[in-house]
């Protein structure tokens, strides 16, 4: 912004479904549900207490009337826990009918099944089959499991001769950052550069003498810019406006730039709803610690929310620990410094708005801390109970909104306090 004025996965192996290393030992989470007060046991929970107690066959048996259950959930726990039992007593063929029997059976967990028998069938030699079945697992899978299937449909495809689909797979798994498209930062970039040309038009081309440190704005940018006085008159929408117009091509193609190296990059980790709503934010909280702290300032450009985007991202990697691909590991990984060399340029050089800077990265910080990313794996998230359960579940929609509103009602707080002084 400028002044105008101025589980680790399943390791491989002979790991199973039920068998996933966790932090501190052997999990059995699953397999030993509390049961409430003096709640009997149900017949599910007696398999897994049967298997975690070393007793495989005595499982098979628990869980064999569970198998011809109607219901596909219970009928296909049922087989994927009779697999691993079964495997346990070295019967590979009885563990890879049964947890084909949990892939057919439907359900939840019926991708937990086919991922299963392709790990038999890879063990078995039958690389075809195991191919097969992992693209089964993959079509079945949530979105956040398919990354490692493809990874290990492209290894398998490429130990049989398919390099080009290999290839095509190896893209998939890493993260999709090679070809995710980041439709929202795609059009934030757009709209920006349609508004510059616009006011480029309407001011005669005068906006294009406009340096990276300050310029000038066509009418449609100055009916835009964020200055106190003007919200405080009731033109509030100038607090978001005002991030999508530049004072001049440098300062521009700058900040777009950045955003198309990062802004892919945060879209891929939120989903583009809550990339939208993570970049307007920090747009505004920009605006309003400008608003605070120099009323009297007139300011536009989107490094506010460019700031707030860095810094969200270099929060989550360090607090949240995204399971990157490489391409995006390798924009990440200089994210800190590069913080720094902004936040430098933005004290040293005049005529740079750092309120809107420091303004935006505040808010980017926040939201990193307190929101997880919804669109890639994170460390924490990798950990499965036996039967591919996370142990760290997922921050629930609703509590998302309200850190979303939350943020947005202490922005609204700031810009009154700013605005306050200047009405009556």
């Amino acid at each position: 912004m400028l002044p105008v004025r101025r589980g680790a996965p399943l390791p491989g192996g002979s790991a199973t479904t039920a068998e996933v290393p966790i932090l501190g030992g052997r999990s059995h989470v699953s397999h030993n549900r509390s049961l409430m007060n003096d709640q009997l046991p149900t017949p599910i929970d007696e398999g897994r207490r049967l298997l975690d107690g070393g007793d495989p066959e005595a499982a098979i048996r628990a869980l064999e009337p569970l198998t011809r259950n109607p219901d596909a959930e219970l009928a296909g726990e049922a087989w994927l826990l009779t697999g691993t039992a079964r495997y346990r007593t070295d019967d590979d063929e009885g563990a890879l009918i049964a947890w084909k029997a949990a892939a057919d059976a439907g359900g939840s967990t019926a991708w937990l099944g086919s991922r299963s028998a392709a790990e038999q069938q890879v063990r078995d030699g039958d690389l075809e089959e195991a191919i097969a079945s992992y693209r089964e697992a993959d079509r079945r899978a949530p979105a956040a499991e398919r990354g490692p299937i493809a990874n290990r449909i492209a290894w398998l495809l490429k130990e049989t001769g398919h390099d080009f689909a290999a290839r095509r797979q190896f893209n998939r798994a890493r993260g999709a950052y090679a070809t995710y498209t980041g439709l929202v930062t795609f059009g934030i970039i757009g709209i920006c550069g349609a508004l510059f040309g616009l006011d480029v038009a309407l001011s005669g081309g005068a906006t294009l003498s406009g340096g990276f440190f300050g310029g000038s704005v066509g009418p449609l940018g100055e009916a835009n810019l964020i200055n106190a006085g003007f919200v405080a008159r009731g033109e509030w929408w100038r607090i978001i406006t005002s991030a999508f117009f530049h004072l001049g091509p440098i300062h521009l193609a700058f900040n777009m730039y950045v955003l198309y190296m990062y802004g892919q990059i945060a879209e891929r980790m939120y989903g583009r709803f809550e990339f939208a709503a993570i970049y307007l934010l920090c747009a505004a909280g920009g605006s309003v610690l400008t608003i605070l702290v120099d009323p009297r300032q007139f300011a536009a450009g989107a490094s506010g929310a460019i700031f707030g985007l860095v810094g969200l991202l270099f929060v989550v990697s360090r607090r949240h620990h995204a399971v990157l691909g490489g391409e995006a590991r390798t924009m990440m990984a200089g994210i800190g410094s590069y913080l720094i060399f902004l936040l430098v340029f933005t004290f040293l050089v005049p005529n740079i708005s750092w309120t809107g800077h420091v303004g935006g990265l505040i808010v980017g910080a926040l939201l990193g801390f307190l929101l997880p990313p919804t669109g890639v794996e994170t460390m924490g998230g990798m950990w499965r109970s036996p039967t591919g359960e996370r142990l760290t579940g997922a921050m629930p929609r609703s509590l998302r909104a309200v850190v979303y509103g939350g943020v947005g009602v202490l922005l609204v707080i700031g810009s009154y306090l700013a605005v306050a002084p200047l009405l009556g």
